[in-house]
């Protein structure tokens, strides 16, 4: 059976305070370092996607190398977290893509292969330059009718920054989600699809779910649905999904004492107390560990799906 993988989309405070000059982000020591210590203990390693913006940084550059050294992927989340990025112009997605690119390679010395962007935003000018640039995989297609209250709930979220939630509802990709295939595939630079691998295609992971009507299901999703409920979908859908992987933020690891008062923020939950938050994620690597399928890289879980 395929392994899994766990995706950390580092949307980090700094992304949510709009980049402040020297800010020193809590996101990349001691939150992290909370979320280490669950990785050592069931000995599983992350797929680590961050905004280049970030690495500009000496401070969070050197982190991300120690990552990469101890065996985490660093993969590229763009490089500001643009959140209808693949609605800009071509060459625009292609410079959030390979600024965040290069800056990863530089602090890593290893070229990213794996790609997920903001808000699951998708189009052919945003494969188009992944595949130009020898990416592997692909992250951005949210496969479910959920996507819609999701994208609006976000907006609701980020009221107090309204270029972020203006920019959030002029996506381009408002029906892509619900024609593109629910499991993996691979796609070219046309945007057409196929069953198997081959130069000049991409490898696409869609958003774990059951099916084109059913939730998604990534770390969140328990904050909304309740943990009891989300758990059993959990188990359910680990057993028997293709391509599986499970998405995390910052958000599931930060608390109230990692914020700074002197900026405004729209990160979700994070009212919900910290302490239970580390213990929710305990339970959940808990329930990947014990899943008979090897916890592993996302990159080496492209590389072994064949979806043909």
């Amino acid at each position: 059976m395929n392994p899994i993988a766990i995706s950390l989309n580092f949307d980090s405070l700094s992304e949510a305070y709009n980049f402040p000059k020297n800010f020193r982000d809590p996101s990349y020591f001691e939150g992290f370092d909370r979320l280490a210590n669950l990785c050592d203990k069931h000995n599983i390693p992350l797929s680590i996607f961050v905004v280049g913006k970030d690495l500009k940084n000496p401070e969070n550059a050197a982190m991300v190398k120690k990552w990469s050294l101890q065996g985490h992927e660093i993969g590229n989340h763009s490089f500001s977290h643009h959140f209808n990025l693949a609605s800009l112009s071509d060459i625009k997605i292609r410079d959030e893509i390979l600024y965040s690119h290069d800056l990863i390679t530089k602090v890593t010395g290893f070229e990213p292969k794996g790609f997920i962007s903001p808000a699951w935003s998708t189009s052919t000018a945003l494969i188009s330059n992944l595949i130009e640039l020898n990416y592997i995989y692909d992250t951005s297609l949210f496969p479910s009718i959920y996507l819609y209250p999701m994208i609006f709930r976000i907006a609701l979220k980020h009221w107090r920054n309204p270029s972020k939630a203006i920019r959030m509802l002029q996506r381009k990709d408002w029906f892509a989600h619900l024609t593109l295939p629910k499991d993996p595939f691979y796609i070219d630079k046309f945007s057409n699809i196929y069953k198997s691998k081959c130069e000049d295609r991409l490898l696409i992971l869609p958003l774990p779910t059951k099916n084109k009507l059913s939730l998604c299901i990534w770390h969140t999703i328990g904050f909304l649905m309740g943990w009891t409920n989300f758990k059993t979908n959990l188990k359910r859908l680990v057993r028997n999904k293709k391509g599986f992987y499970y998405v995390i933020h910052p958000a599931d690891f930060l608390g109230q004492d990692d914020l700074d008062k002197n900026y405004k923020m729209s990160l979700a939950r994070m009212n919900y107390p910290l302490e239970d938050k580390i213990k929710i994620l305990d339970e959940i690597f808990y329930i990947l560990k014990n899943s008979e399928r090897k916890i592993t890289t996302m990159k080496e879980l492209a590389q072994t799906i064949k979806t043909a």
